[in-house]
């Protein structure tokens, strides 16, 4: 959304005007674990220094960024659980928010600032996306202020399948 020159999306906005900060230098990030040199394999070694079991994987049982593999294995390991993520992906293919499969989600990067933009629109493939987005963000002559790559829509709990497919396919 355009502002008085400020590009406004979710929690993060993009100014054009000169001498704004880019977000790395706006807010200082931290990883606790990462600066005690803990990585993977040191966290499962403290855990069973102290007598404990190695937990799994965290996640839920109906995660978007599950592999394949994982989803075939919470098959096998607990076939209830696997039904209730079909029937949720059912229940929301179905549903008002389902975009459908001709959505797109178009992730740029602002080529001055770095600050990156995720945007959705309707479009018949990533070309339109693509110049949909340009135009929304009075990005449409060049040089373009944007490197932008559009992604089709997700059609289900899984990221580029639906689960019930991967299943049957």
């Amino acid at each position: 959304m355009k502002n008085g020159g400020t590009y406004a999306v979710g929690n993060f906005s993009i100014c054009n005007e000169a001498g704004i900060p880019k977000f790395r230098d706006r807010y200082k990030i931290s990883y606790p674990l990462r600066e005690f040199g803990f990585d993977r394999s040191k966290c499962r070694e403290v855990i069973a220094a102290a007598g404990l079991p190695i937990p799994p994987k965290s996640a839920c049982f109906f995660c978007p960024a599950m592999r394949q593999t994982e989803i075939q294995r919470l098959a096998k390991v607990d076939p209830d659980l696997h039904r209730l993520a079909i029937e949720m992906e059912s229940i929301y293919r179905g549903g008002k928010h389902f975009l459908g499969e001709n959505h797109w989600t178009v992730k740029a990067v602002h080529k001055e600032t770095g600050e990156k933009e995720t945007w959705d629109c309707t479009a018949i493939d990533a070309v339109t996306a693509r110049r949909e987005f340009r135009y929304a963000f009075d990005d449409a002559s060049r040089p373009y202020k944007y490197k932008v790559k559009a992604y089709p829509a997700v059609p289900g709990l899984g990221r580029d399948f639906a689960w019930a497919e991967l299943m049957t396919g």
